[in-house]
């Protein structure tokens, strides 16, 4: 008797199980160096959570501060240059005071459950727009697959707050394909927890789907309202303050050389040339890109459709001065337009497709490990993802 073995469904139950074994294995080993644990991101937020607590929240900028709360958690003195940077909106600051205490590791802890909260909440947004395509269960194997993105899971090991990005990027795609406007306006207010992503995302609405740009502006003055409201002029003022000095590109652990964004390409392709040249060109070609962009959508705007999100998502890794392997979260917009559109064109079989995260996750977790392939993958996956968008595009609609 012949014993049938169903590769796809070997091939799920084989990478589910790797990754959910490995995630775990990672993590516990994190949280058994101290040196790992706190090297991580998450002493930023630690830092301006305790302040905000212990200072008020308008002082949560102050980067002496910030220095003097991220020593006691080393136990040594450390020069203002070595400073993790506090440089993230002032509306996340009420999240980081809620999770810090005392105890580093604790809230640490705490962090990464609320974080994976905000991860979790994202993804019916995403799995609801395949359900009409997919059976339940291959629409959970879905599910799980994001769950399992391995970004998502960097940004939980270094303890940063991509999960607010995924949650508003998860929305905005929802509402574009739902028709949803005050969906996908409120989900871009939650992108400018990244700034410079947001403008990237924001440009089609600029010229089409202006309902989109109004559910935003509302949002997003929502959100400065409330950040000025709890940290007052003084935050605020701090805040840009901050982010001049991210822009800055000098120390403060910006790590240009490991950045998966243009910038970062220049630095290990010409390590000769000097980091403010390299700087200034990352910073035109950012200016070049907006424009090109706009001057596309502006020219197009009566065909866009719904797949420009993967467009703009690309864009914005590869362009904007600051994007780091954790933010390759954004990659989840293309793979959700490349897999509805495969659906819809019935491409492939649906068992397969839905395979499309899990692989990526594997192939990212194995280039973890090889400086060479972890600085190569990012821009294969990116480019790669547009050129099958664009090649299997089913006929744009007037979104």
């Amino acid at each position: 008797m012949k014993i049938r073995i169903d590769l796809s469904r070997t091939a799920i139950i084989v990478m589910i199980i790797s990754l959910a074994l490995v995630y775990p294995l990672l993590w516990m080993k994190m949280l058994a160096d101290p040196v790992q644990y706190t090297g991580a991101d998450f002493i930023a937020f630690y830092a301006a959570g305790r302040i905000a607590d212990n200072e008020g929240a308008a002082q949560a900028y102050n980067l002496n501060l910030q220095k003097k709360y991220q020593e006691g958690v080393v136990n040594r003195e450390i020069e203002l240059q070595e400073t993790f940077p506090y440089i993230h909106p002032p509306f996340v600051i009420p999240l980081a005071q809620l999770a810090t205490t005392a105890d580093y590791l604790i809230s640490f802890q705490r962090w990464t459950l609320l974080m994976s909260l905000a991860f979790a909440a994202g993804i019916p947004f995403l799995t609801a727009l395949t359900r009409e395509h997919l059976p339940r269960n291959q629409n959970l194997i879905l599910a799980i697959g994001i769950l399992l993105f391995f970004p998502v899971f960097q940004s939980i090991l270094l303890g940063q707050d991509n999960a607010i990005m995924f949650l508003g990027l998860s929305l905005l795609i929802w509402g574009i394909f739902r028709k949803k406007d005050w969906a996908a306006g409120l989900g871009l207010a939650l992108c400018t927890i990244r700034p410079h992503f947001a403008i990237f995302l924001l440009l089609p609405f600029i010229f089409q789907r202006h309902t989109v740009l109004k559910w935003f502006v509302l949002s997003a003055f929502a959100l400065a309202l409330f950040s000025l409201f709890y940290t007052g002029f003084s935050g605020m003022k701090g805040f840009i303050n901050i982010l001049a000095v991210s822009g800055s590109g000098e120390g403060f652990r910006t790590n240009e050389e490991n950045m998966i964004n243009l910038i970062g390409l220049l630095r290990r392709l010409f390590p000769f040339l000097s980091s403010a040249l390299i700087r200034t060109i990352g910073w035109i070609f950012y200016g070049l890109a907006l424009l090109s962009m706009s001057i596309y959508f502006w020219r197009n705007s009566v065909n866009l459709s719904e797949n420009e999100i993967s467009l703009t998502a690309v864009a914005a890794i590869l362009f904007s001065p600051h994007s780091h392997a954790q933010d390759l979260i954004l990659l989840i917009a293309p793979i959700v337009v490349l897999m509805l559109i495969l659906l819809k064109r019935d491409s492939l079989p649906a068992k397969n497709i839905v395979l499309i995260p899990l692989s990526i996750s594997l192939l990212l977790l194995f280039s973890y490990y090889s400086p060479l392939l972890t600085h190569t993958i990012p821009y294969v996956l990116m480019f790669g993802l547009l050129f099958a968008i664009w090649k299997y595009r089913v006929n744009p609609t007037n979104p």
